[in-house]
Protein backbone atom coordinates (compact mmCIF):
# COMPACT_ATOMS: atom_id res chain seq x y z
CA UNK A 1 0.00 0.00 0.00
CA UNK A 2 1.68 3.42 -0.85
CA UNK A 3 1.25 6.40 1.42
CA UNK A 4 -1.26 8.34 -0.03
CA UNK A 5 -3.76 5.43 0.16
CA UNK A 6 -2.45 5.12 3.49
CA UNK A 7 -3.49 8.39 4.84
CA UNK A 8 -7.13 8.65 3.07
CA UNK A 9 -7.44 4.87 4.66
CA UNK A 10 -6.26 6.29 8.11
CA UNK A 11 -8.59 9.42 7.82
CA UNK A 12 -11.54 7.00 7.24
CA UNK A 13 -10.35 4.82 10.28
CA UNK A 14 -10.35 7.82 12.81
CA UNK A 15 -14.43 8.62 12.72
CA UNK A 16 -15.08 4.92 14.07
CA UNK A 17 -13.17 4.94 17.02
CA UNK A 18 -12.93 8.74 18.03
CA UNK A 19 -16.92 9.11 17.14
CA UNK A 20 -18.98 9.10 19.99
CA UNK A 21 -16.68 10.60 22.68
CA UNK A 22 -15.90 13.75 20.18
CA UNK A 23 -19.65 14.14 18.89
CA UNK A 24 -21.12 14.42 22.41
CA UNK A 25 -18.50 16.75 23.54
CA UNK A 26 -18.96 18.83 20.18
CA UNK A 27 -22.99 18.96 20.90
CA UNK A 28 -22.53 20.62 24.36
CA UNK A 29 -20.96 23.57 22.61
CA UNK A 30 -22.52 24.83 19.61
CA UNK A 31 -22.46 28.26 20.01
CA UNK A 32 -18.88 28.52 19.63
CA UNK A 33 -17.74 31.66 17.39
CA UNK A 34 -14.94 31.09 15.48
CA UNK A 35 -13.73 33.37 12.19
CA UNK A 36 -15.08 31.67 9.40
CA UNK A 37 -13.72 31.10 5.64
CA UNK A 38 -15.98 34.18 4.53
CA UNK A 39 -14.05 36.66 6.38
CA UNK A 40 -10.75 35.28 6.03
CA UNK A 41 -7.95 35.82 3.76
CA UNK A 42 -7.46 31.91 3.04
CA UNK A 43 -7.57 30.97 -0.85
CA UNK A 44 -9.01 27.45 -0.95
CA UNK A 45 -6.72 24.88 -3.13
CA UNK A 46 -9.79 22.58 -3.80
CA UNK A 47 -13.37 23.73 -2.22
CA UNK A 48 -15.25 26.63 -3.17
CA UNK A 49 -15.90 29.43 -1.22
CA UNK A 50 -19.15 27.86 -0.28
CA UNK A 51 -17.90 24.83 0.13
CA UNK A 52 -15.32 25.74 2.40
CA UNK A 53 -17.74 27.43 4.47
CA UNK A 54 -19.51 24.64 4.99
CA UNK A 55 -16.38 21.97 6.10
CA UNK A 56 -15.47 24.59 8.24
CA UNK A 57 -19.01 24.89 9.72
CA UNK A 58 -19.08 21.32 10.06
CA UNK A 59 -15.93 20.72 11.52
CA UNK A 60 -16.51 23.85 13.84
CA UNK A 61 -19.42 22.03 15.41
CA UNK A 62 -18.50 18.82 15.18
CA UNK A 63 -15.17 19.59 16.91
CA UNK A 64 -15.97 23.18 18.98
CA UNK A 65 -13.44 24.97 21.18
CA UNK A 66 -14.37 24.09 24.84
CA UNK A 67 -11.79 23.97 27.51
CA UNK A 68 -9.43 22.32 24.99
CA UNK A 69 -8.44 23.55 21.32
CA UNK A 70 -11.40 23.23 18.72
CA UNK A 71 -11.31 22.15 14.72
CA UNK A 72 -11.17 25.74 13.84
CA UNK A 73 -7.81 26.25 16.41
CA UNK A 74 -5.98 23.88 14.33
CA UNK A 75 -6.98 24.49 11.08
CA UNK A 76 -8.31 21.47 10.36
CA UNK A 77 -10.41 22.65 7.66
CA UNK A 78 -7.66 24.14 5.36
CA UNK A 79 -5.93 20.87 6.07
CA UNK A 80 -8.74 18.93 4.11
CA UNK A 81 -8.61 21.07 1.45
CA UNK A 82 -5.15 20.53 1.26
CA UNK A 83 -5.55 17.11 1.60
CA UNK A 84 -7.82 16.60 -0.92
CA UNK A 85 -6.92 18.84 -3.32
CA UNK A 86 -3.34 17.28 -3.19
CA UNK A 87 -3.56 14.01 -2.56
CA UNK A 88 -7.40 12.86 -3.76
CA UNK A 89 -7.74 11.49 -7.01
CA UNK A 90 -10.07 13.27 -9.60
CA UNK A 91 -12.86 10.54 -9.23
CA UNK A 92 -12.10 10.89 -5.70
CA UNK A 93 -12.96 14.89 -5.73
CA UNK A 94 -15.81 14.23 -7.54
CA UNK A 95 -17.17 12.25 -4.86
CA UNK A 96 -16.65 15.14 -2.22
CA UNK A 97 -18.49 17.76 -3.91
CA UNK A 98 -21.76 15.21 -5.00
CA UNK A 99 -21.32 14.00 -1.01
CA UNK A 100 -21.56 18.16 0.27
CA UNK A 101 -24.14 18.92 -2.26
CA UNK A 102 -26.18 15.82 -1.31
CA UNK A 103 -25.09 16.92 2.39
CA UNK A 104 -26.92 20.40 1.76
CA UNK A 105 -29.78 19.13 0.14
CA UNK A 106 -30.79 16.69 3.04
CA UNK A 107 -30.07 19.83 5.41
CA UNK A 108 -32.54 22.01 3.28
CA UNK A 109 -35.28 19.36 3.20
CA UNK A 110 -34.95 17.96 6.83
CA UNK A 111 -33.93 21.18 8.68
CA UNK A 112 -35.51 23.80 6.16
CA UNK A 113 -32.76 25.90 5.92
CA UNK A 114 -29.01 25.58 4.02
CA UNK A 115 -26.21 24.15 6.05
CA UNK A 116 -24.66 27.34 6.38
CA UNK A 117 -27.42 29.37 6.82
CA UNK A 118 -28.24 27.02 9.91
CA UNK A 119 -28.40 28.56 13.24
CA UNK A 120 -26.56 25.99 16.43
CA UNK A 121 -29.82 24.52 16.95
CA UNK A 122 -30.64 23.54 13.54
CA UNK A 123 -27.25 22.21 13.00
CA UNK A 124 -28.09 20.06 16.10
CA UNK A 125 -31.07 18.52 14.54
CA UNK A 126 -28.90 18.04 11.02
CA UNK A 127 -26.13 16.42 13.32
CA UNK A 128 -28.69 14.07 15.42
CA UNK A 129 -30.68 12.83 11.99
CA UNK A 130 -27.37 12.17 10.63
CA UNK A 131 -26.12 10.15 13.20
CA UNK A 132 -29.04 7.87 13.50
CA UNK A 133 -29.90 7.29 9.88
CA UNK A 134 -26.35 7.03 8.35
CA UNK A 135 -24.98 3.39 7.90
CA UNK A 136 -21.54 2.66 10.68
CA UNK A 137 -18.93 2.23 8.21
CA UNK A 138 -17.10 -0.64 7.48
CA UNK A 139 -14.20 -2.21 10.09
CA UNK A 140 -11.13 -1.77 8.89
CA UNK A 141 -7.53 -1.29 10.48
CA UNK A 142 -5.10 1.09 8.50
CA UNK A 143 -6.85 0.40 5.21
CA UNK A 144 -6.76 -3.14 5.63
CA UNK A 145 -10.38 -4.87 5.98
CA UNK A 146 -11.19 -6.60 9.03
CA UNK A 147 -14.78 -7.32 8.63
CA UNK A 148 -17.11 -7.05 5.75
CA UNK A 149 -20.16 -4.31 5.98
CA UNK A 150 -21.65 -1.47 3.93
CA UNK A 151 -19.84 1.40 2.14
CA UNK A 152 -20.06 4.26 5.18
CA UNK A 153 -22.06 7.43 4.40
CA UNK A 154 -20.77 10.66 2.77
CA UNK A 155 -21.69 11.90 6.45
CA UNK A 156 -19.33 9.63 8.20
CA UNK A 157 -16.28 9.96 5.37
CA UNK A 158 -16.48 13.34 6.10
CA UNK A 159 -16.34 13.12 9.92
CA UNK A 160 -13.55 10.84 9.92
CA UNK A 161 -11.75 13.50 7.55
CA UNK A 162 -12.32 16.11 10.20
CA UNK A 163 -11.62 13.76 13.00
CA UNK A 164 -8.51 12.47 11.42
CA UNK A 165 -7.03 16.83 10.46
CA UNK A 166 -8.01 17.67 14.06
CA UNK A 167 -5.93 14.19 15.71
CA UNK A 168 -3.07 14.14 14.11
CA UNK A 169 -2.33 18.14 14.23
CA UNK A 170 0.72 19.35 15.82
CA UNK A 171 -1.01 21.79 18.39
CA UNK A 172 -3.38 18.55 19.61
CA UNK A 173 -0.63 16.16 19.79
CA UNK A 174 1.21 18.26 21.97
CA UNK A 175 -1.80 19.72 24.15
CA UNK A 176 -5.25 17.30 24.16
CA UNK A 177 -3.08 14.34 24.00
CA UNK A 178 -0.72 13.19 25.95
CA UNK A 179 2.26 13.80 24.82
CA UNK A 180 5.96 11.97 25.40
CA UNK A 181 8.34 12.74 23.01
CA UNK A 182 10.58 9.86 21.79
CA UNK A 183 13.32 9.41 22.14
CA UNK A 184 13.73 12.73 24.07
CA UNK A 185 16.69 15.31 24.09
CA UNK A 186 20.09 14.26 24.28
CA UNK A 187 22.20 14.86 27.15
CA UNK A 188 25.63 14.01 26.68
CA UNK A 189 26.70 14.14 30.20
CA UNK A 190 24.50 12.90 33.23
CA UNK A 191 25.77 11.86 36.95
CA UNK A 192 25.80 7.75 37.15
CA UNK A 193 24.15 8.93 40.20
CA UNK A 194 21.45 10.23 38.46
CA UNK A 195 20.46 7.20 36.14
CA UNK A 196 21.04 4.55 38.51
CA UNK A 197 21.54 0.99 37.24
CA UNK A 198 22.88 0.17 33.84
CA UNK A 199 20.22 -0.41 30.99
CA UNK A 200 19.51 -3.74 28.93
CA UNK A 201 17.82 -2.53 26.68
Amino acid sequence: MNRRLAIKNTALLMGSGLAATVFSSGLQSCNTKTETSATSDWTPVFFTADEALMVEKFADHLLPATETLGAIDVLAHRFLDKLIGEIFTDEQKTEIRDGLTSLDAFCAAEVGEAFNNCSPEQLDSFFNMQEDESMVEEANLWGSRIASGDKPSFYRQLKGLCLFGYFTSEKVGEEVLSYDPVPGKFQGCVPAEEVGNMWSL
